[in-house]
C-alpha cells in the first residue's frame, strides 16, 4: 500500500463497482486517491451521482471497495473483517450526516450519552464528555431540550457534538448546510474549522455550497466517479 504516511485518511486507488443490469457494473468510484492531513479540512464537491456519497461510504468502512486500499489514522482497513471494521468506525471515524436524526424523546444530552452506551460506556461517565462536547459546539444551555425545542442549525450542532463523542481521528461531514439559512450555514462551517484544528480531525465534507469552500483548507472535486486533485486554498 502506497500511502501518505503522513496522513490521517488515505485512499489510495479505491474503485467501488455496483452490478448494473444483468452483465453489466456501475463504477461509482473509478481509482480514487486522497489523503487528508490531521488537522485539515477537505471540500469535496461535485454534481449529484459524481461519486461523492460513495467515497464517504468507503472511508467510513461503511462499504467494502472492489480494490485499492484504505488507510485510517495509520490502520489499514483493506484486509479487516466486518466486525474488525466495525470497530475501528466506532474508534476511529465520526460522522456527521445532512439530516441530524436525533430520537424524539431524547435531551441533547441524552443523544450523545446514548451513542457512548453502544461503545459499552455507562451513562454516568459518558456525561462528563457529553456537556464537554455540547459546550465545546454552544449547546451547553441546551442539555436539557429535546429535537423539537432546537432550531435546524442547534439540532445540527447536536449532530457535531455526538460524532466527536468517540474522539474519531477521522470526521467525515456529508451536506451539514442543505438544511440551513445562510448565517447559520456559515457558522456551522465556522465550527467544523474550529472543531478540526482543536482535535486535530482528518475532516472531508461534501458540499453543494461553493460559497463556504474557501473556508477550508482544500477542495476536491468528483465527476464520473473520479477525483481530481485536491488544491490547497487556504492555510
Amino acid at each position: 500500500m502506497n500511502a501518505n504516511t503522513t496522513a490521517a485518511l488515505n485512499l489510495v486507488n479505491v474503485t467501488l463497482e455496483y452490478p448494473d443490469g444483468d452483465s453489466g457494473t456501475l463504477k461509482a468510484l473509478d481509482n480514487v486517491n486522497l489523503a487528508v492531513a490531521a488537522g485539515t479540512i477537505t471540500s469535496l464537491v461535485g454534481p449529484s451521482g459524481s461519486g461523492k456519497s460513495s467515497l464517504l461510504a468507503v472511508a467510513a468502512t461503511l462499504v467494502r471497495a472492489t480494490s485499492g486500499h484504505l488507510a485510517i489514522n495509520g490502520i489499514d482497513a483493506t484486509p479487516l473483517s466486518d466486525q474488525d471494521r466495525t470497530t475501528l468506525r466506532r474508534e476511529e471515524v465520526g460522522i456527521i450526516f445532512q439530516q441530524p436524526n436525533l430520537l424524539a424523546s431524547l435531551t441533547a444530552l441524552e443523544q450523545l450519552i446514548i451513542g457512548e452506551h453502544l461503545r459499552g460506556t455507562a451513562p454516568r461517565a459518558a456525561r462528563p464528555r457529553a456537556m464537554e462536547m455540547l459546550d465545546i459546539v454552544g449547546l451547553s444551555d441546551a442539555a436539557s431540550r429535546r429535537p423539537h425545542q432546537l432550531s435546524g442549525g442547534q439540532r445540527q450542532r447536536v449532530n457535531i457534538a455526538r460524532a466527536l463523542m468517540g474522539e474519531p481521528s477521522v470526521l467525515l461531514v456529508d451536506e451539514p448546510t442543505a438544511a440551513l439559512d445562510h448565517e447559520r450555514s456559515d457558522s456551522i462551517i465556522r465550527l467544523l474549522w474550529s472543531i478540526t484544528r482543536e482535535f486535530r480531525v482528518a475532516t472531508v465534507m461534501v458540499t453543494h455550497d461553493t460559497e463556504f469552500v474557501p473556508l477550508t483548507d482544500a477542495v476536491a472535486t468528483m465527476r464520473d466517479g473520479r477525483l481530481s486533485a485536491s488544491e490547497l486554498i487556504a492555510s
